[in-house]
């Protein structure tokens, strides 16, 4: 069986957590005999297409000549990419036994546009009256963002042989907005821990009095602003003397955070930029995360139970309750609440015992999300 990904980026692993999971499926399916040929890749603004850097001009010969049986559609939460691969050629590849699975690598919902407005990092008048109109009409927004988002999931679970969710979690919102009669093409899959191996209880020993964060510099999602003053708040209490936070990644909303340290002159803080990240988790002992309510997975989640580093995270999306149990493998902090999560980290810095324990169920509990496992979930519906 050979299968081809379309999407609107190249297979580039380091790129972002679609690229990642993507050649990681890619490597796992290949390993048990299919025949991956990565992402024909969609430009949006022409829906012109290019596969190895080279330019394709007739979808379906490509199709045909390469032998292709399933397309992996990497863009479910939009309707145009499975539109101009079907209006492309697509369509009649399909109609010939052709097999579309489309994946939602993200929550099926979406930010509202109050916080959108009220993320802006520069706003002007006109953002406050809109932010204003926003609150004022809250319900008729919300409605209408679900009454958008069931058309769109409509049509691509009508033109599609699977539609595929992260998470069971994400099932009852989906079905609240598409309504209809019958799910049987909709199915959840999980992404596999991206790291080659899970760490030892012997690596634990190797551990330094490391905070990790891992994530793009991008307040409107990542909220990075909530470590800053988390680390703040502990420093005032005086329980991380001897700790450093390690922050990397990169993104448009980096000076700020480096900028807010400078001016807080908050010590021991570090912004190492765009780094491959399992070194760090390797020395890490506690990981934070503060997204918001849009992340499909959290990849690095699972990257950080498989290094044993706890996580401690904001509970914002259904689907970390799938990784992360409560008191045993890492924190869920309650919604955004920065006291919450400042307790959370406390509980970890101020007892070495609980610490250790918790990073023993953290590799522990990894193993429930192996490439392997999440291969035979793959193999079930190809």
């Amino acid at each position: 069986m050979t299968i081809l990904w379309i999407y609107n980026q190249p297979l580039i692993p380091e790129a972002g957590g679609t690229e990642r999971i993507t050649s990681l499926v890619a490597k796992g399916l290949s390993e048990r005999g299919y025949r991956c040929l990565g992402i024909l890749e969609f430009k949006e603004s022409d829906w012109s297409m290019t596969y190895n850097d080279k330019p394709v001009d007739n979808l379906y010969n490509f199709l045909k000549a390469n032998n292709v049986d399933v397309v992996i559609n990497q863009i479910a939460y939009a309707k145009w990419l499975l539109e101009a691969f079907l209006t492309n050629g697509g369509n009649q590849w399909h109609a010939e036994g052709g097999r579309i699975i489309s994946c939602l690598h993200f929550d099926p919902k979406s930010t509202s546009s109050l916080y959108y407005l009220k993320s802006l990092r520069k706003k002007s008048l006109r953002t406050y009256i809109n932010i204003a109109k926003a609150f004022m009409l809250y319900p008729y927004y919300s409605k209408k963002q679900d009454k958008d988002a069931g058309k769109t999931f409509n049509w691509i679970y009508d033109n599609s042989d699977w539609y595929v969710t992260l998470s069971e979690r994400h099932f009852p919102y989906f079905k609240k907005v598409t309504r209809r009669s019958e799910y049987t093409k909709l199915t959840a899959i999980n992404n596999p821990l991206t790291f080659d191996s899970i760490a030892t209880k012997k690596s634990l020993g190797k551990k330094e009095k490391m905070i990790l964060v891992c994530s793009r510099m991008d307040e409107y999602q990542k909220r990075i602003s909530l470590v800053l003053k988390a680390w703040k708040q502990l420093l005032k209490d005086g329980v991380v003397n001897d700790w450093e936070l390690k922050i990397i990644g990169a993104g448009p909303d980096l000076d700020i955070y480096k900028e807010y340290a400078r001016e807080k002159k908050l010590p021991r803080i570090s912004f190492d930029g765009r780094q491959s990240p399992e070194p760090y988790y390797d020395r890490a002992s506690i990981f934070l995360m503060t997204s918001c309510g849009i992340e499909g997975w959290g990849l690095t989640i699972t990257e950080s139970l498989q290094k044993g580093v706890v996580p401690v995270v904001m509970d914002t999306c259904p689907v970390y309750s799938d990784i992360i149990n409560h008191c045993y493998n890492g924190y869920l902090s309650k919604g955004s609440n920065l006291t919450y999560f400042v307790n959370h980290i406390k509980a970890l810095i101020t007892d070495e015992r609980r610490l250790h324990a918790m990073q023993l169920n953290a590799l522990e509990s990894a193993h429930r999300f192996t490439l392997n496992k999440t291969m035979e979930k793959w193999d079930k519906i190809l």
